[in-house]
């Protein structure tokens, strides 16, 4: 009794409509957002732990550590976690950032008790098994293989690497075949025990779903000691009980030519954009989907619809705690290569010179606005939301409040983050593609006086 006691009287609630928050003894954050009109519960386990805290000998650890968090525990083997799941008609399944992890469940409401209990269980009782580590070794370098024959994932890879060098912004998320050859079971042991323990992590639980009963269903994980964890941390910063967190550089400029033999010429343009935290986030997201966010978008229409030179284009946000950088990719012929980098800094810079009338800017908004309200409705999505405002922000931001944010972005607005983003002249492209002849090279030479680094 003096124990749940004590639980109880170290938690801290807060409270906004149908979220709640509570912070553990220990450290653990649990986040709930009750739906009452629905059946189904998601819930995940998010871990501040991705490819940036990883050592140089550890590249692609964070995603092999999430593929062996399913194979199995102490009570539980691999194959016992899926029968449990698809008993139930559930989903289980995990994703590896570049910041974070995060392992998931979508259930009916019923079974709450279940998945939270599975979650609990990889947290603490993992057994990672050595033979179970090699098979799943050889799955991790068919991943890599697959992602070497798929030139969009692949070009996305490599940009990053070229713009955050050796900095872990910059690692391949899922390691490179030499890196993940080389991990043993002592380097996943220690990384877990560092990196997965109660302060680091976020339950966050959205549907038809108890605050207090998620908070009871959490009784393992509110243990003050956690198994092979030493004594919990409490406040200390990331930077003074060394978890690998390094301030990221600024972006490299440049352009870059990596020869691939494949049919069409896969390119990204880029350059600095907006870190998560930054008070442009709201504008860069509609600039964003105004460029290139859908059939609609000035990108698509400019560079397909128009001029017919790529079927798949499209401009992304990329935002991380402390950097961002905004994007456009588009895969095109080797003689159409100039034409779409101009059509991309002419689109770009025509928004830094030019206002959007208030009916562009209007239709933009209720695009943006619309594909988050009909997002909401999902239960993995609105879980995914919740956490990640936590991670960033600390905070819970209500969709309301969000679109309200929304209509708030004036014509001005879009054109001074253009020039934001625009103004310190830095640009990066990467082209990748058989050996580009020097007619290309020459039309590129202009925007790009560089010579090509491949």
């Amino acid at each position: 009794m003096k124990k749940k006691r004590s639980v109880r009287r170290s938690r801290r609630l807060f409270k906004r409509g149908a979220y709640k928050k509570t912070i553990l003894s220990n450290g653990l954050t649990i986040i709930t957002e009750n739906h009452p009109a629905l059946q189904s519960v998601s819930m995940g386990v998010w871990v501040k732990a991705g490819t940036r805290h990883e050592r140089p000998r550890e590249t692609g650890i964070s995603h092999f550590l999430e593929h062996m968090l399913f194979k199995g525990t102490e009570k539980r083997s691999a194959l016992d976690i899926a029968v449990e799941i698809d008993r139930v008609g559930g989903e289980f399944n995990a994703f590896t950032t570049r910041e974070y992890t995060c392992f998931h469940l979508l259930l009916l409401k019923k079974d709450l008790a279940l998945g939270l209990e599975i979650l609990s269980d990889i947290l603490l009782h993992s057994k990672f098994d050595a033979e179970e580590m090699e098979r799943e070794r050889k799955v991790i370098l068919q991943e890599i293989s697959m992602v070497d024959e798929s030139p969009e994932e692949l070009v996305h890879d490599l940009y990053f690497e070229l713009l955050y060098g050796k900095h872990g912004l910059g690692k391949p998320i899922l390691g490179t075949e030499t890196s993940v050859k080389r991990l043993r079971r002592g380097d996943l042991m220690r990384y877990f025990y560092k990196h997965y323990r109660p302060e680091q992590l976020i339950v966050s639980v959205s549907g038809n779903v108890s605050h207090q009963a998620v908070c009871k269903s959490m009784k393992a994980l509110s243990k003050k000691q956690w198994p092979g964890r030493t004594q919990a941390l409490g406040a200390a910063t990331e930077a003074s009980v060394g978890f690998g967190f390094e301030p990221a550089p600024s972006l490299r400029d440049g352009r870059w030519w990596v020869k691939r033999p494949t049919e069409q010429v896969h390119l990204v343009w880029g350059i600095e954009g907006p870190n998560y935290v930054s008070r442009d986030r709201i504008t860069a997201a509609v600039l964003n989907m105004y460029l290139g966010g859908g059939m609609s978008s000035t990108l698509f229409q400019e560079i397909r619809e128009k001029n017919g030179l790529a079927y798949t284009v499209y401009s992304t946000l990329s935002p991380f705690l402390d950097s961002g950088v905004f994007s456009v990719y588009a895969a095109t012929s080797m003689k159409n290569a100039p034409l779409c980098v101009d059509l991309i800094e002419e689109c770009v810079g025509k928004l830094g010179r030019e206002l959007l009338t208030e009916d562009e800017l209007q239709v933009v908004k209720e695009n943006l606005k619309g594909t988050i309200l009909l997002s909401s409705e999902s239960s993995e999505s609105r879980m995914q939301s919740i956490a990640m405002n936590e991670i960033f922000f600390g905070e819970y931001f209500e969709v309301d409040e969000v679109c309200r944010k929304i209509d708030e972005v004036q014509p001005a607005d879009i054109r001074r983050l253009a020039r934001k983003f625009l103004s310190k002249g830095k640009r990066s492209l990467l082209c990748m593609g058989p050996k580009p002849p020097k007619s290309v090279a020459a039309k590129l030479r202009p925007l790009f006086p560089k010579k090509f680094q491949k």
